[in-house]
């Protein structure tokens, strides 16, 4: 006869490790009628609850509408406009172009994202960046890995086209990611004489919220985003008719803050094995076992208790299993 320990493992989740896994529906609102700066907003939101609203569809849009005064002044919604936010075509990652890199400059005021509308770079007079829109008719630069060559196209073609053509007869719109390629991008260009000529840097406009979850939803004003004074890169909702409009971080507006709603689920499991379920070292290496488990599944609010069901059983008995007071808890 051999005698298998049975005991019921319960993992406690409360689903608020992170929230990107919380669903729309998991969220409380807060209308906050006090003038604030978006800064101002932003930390209040994250003192008080958790953060600034998200909006994932019209029916959070809505609900925030019908909850709000009809003043002619909107209120602060956690989307914003992160005008650093570059990624290169040939690798499509986020990188940061700032002054850490010495080899990329912009020139003087840029990137500005003029009009809401400048979201692709190319190099003005042969060194330095500046964003433009998308659409404009540029030469541009590819890149050919095979033989880490630049090939300077001289046909106007908007960015999308760029990449494109570069992407079907070489590798793709060149990067710049060392001086070393500075400087054979730079005696590519040498003698050129053009003005502008795109590269494969990038960014999508509007992609960011306060609580680092992703929406790609909007309901903007016809006439927004445009960026007035090249300085609103923040979103606010109009109260009049809840549409979105773009603003300046030290302008005013009252506040839309979150909850997250935590909900909290149990597990059960009936574990049999032959070694001791009882033993403390055993319980922790499986304990840690499912820890790393939840850990990588972006869970980190969770409990785990042990719970014996039965001192032993006969397997050759082949007995009906009962499940011997293991209980859901809530």
């Amino acid at each position: 006869m051999q005698r298998m320990e049975e005991t019921c493992l319960l993992l406690i989740l409360l689903l608020s490790g992170g929230l990107s896994t919380l669903p729309p529906h998991s969220r409380e609102y807060h209308f906050v009628k006090m003038l604030m700066t978006q800064h101002e907003a932003q930390s209040y939101c994250r003192e008080h609850f958790t953060d600034l609203v998200t909006i994932y569809n019209s029916d959070i849009n809505q609900l925030l509408f019908s909850m709000s005064p009809r003043l002619s002044i909107g209120a602060w919604i956690g989307l914003y406009d992160d005008r650093y936010s570059w990624k290169w075509s040939m690798e499509e990652k986020l990188f940061y172009v700032g002054s850490t890199h010495e080899f990329l400059i912009w020139a003087n005021g840029q990137p500005n994202c003029a009009n809401a509308k400048e979201y692709c770079v190319a190099l003005q007079g042969q060194t330095q960046m500046n964003d433009r829109p998308c659409g404009a008719s540029y030469p541009f630069l590819c890149y050919n890995a095979k033989n880490t060559s630049y090939i300077l196209v001289m046909e106007n073609q908007t960015w999308s086209a760029a990449q494109s053509y570069c992407r079907t007869y070489h590798t793709d719109l060149t990067s710049i990611r060392s001086k070393e390629e500075k400087s054979n991008i730079t005696l590519t260009l040498k003698g050129s004489g053009v003005q502008y000529v795109w590269i494969g840097l990038y960014r999508d406009p509007w992609a960011f919220w306060s609580d680092n979850t992703t929406s790609t939803f909007t309901n903007w004003n016809p006439s927004e985003p445009n960026n007035y004074n090249s300085i609103q890169y923040f979103a606010t909702i109009n109260f009049k008719e809840g549409t979105w409009s773009d603003s300046a971080w030290f302008d005013t507006a009252y506040v839309f803050c979150f909850t997250a709603v935590t909900k909290q689920t149990v597990l059960k499991m009936k574990l049999q094995s032959e070694a001791d379920m009882h033993s403390t070292e055993i319980q922790q290496q499986v304990s840690q076992q499912l820890s790393g488990l939840m850990l990588s599944e972006g869970l980190t609010d969770f409990r785990i208790r042990w719970r014996k069901v039965q001192s032993y059983r006969d397997d050759q008995s082949k007995k009906q299993d009962v499940d011997g007071g293991c209980k859901t808890e809530v």
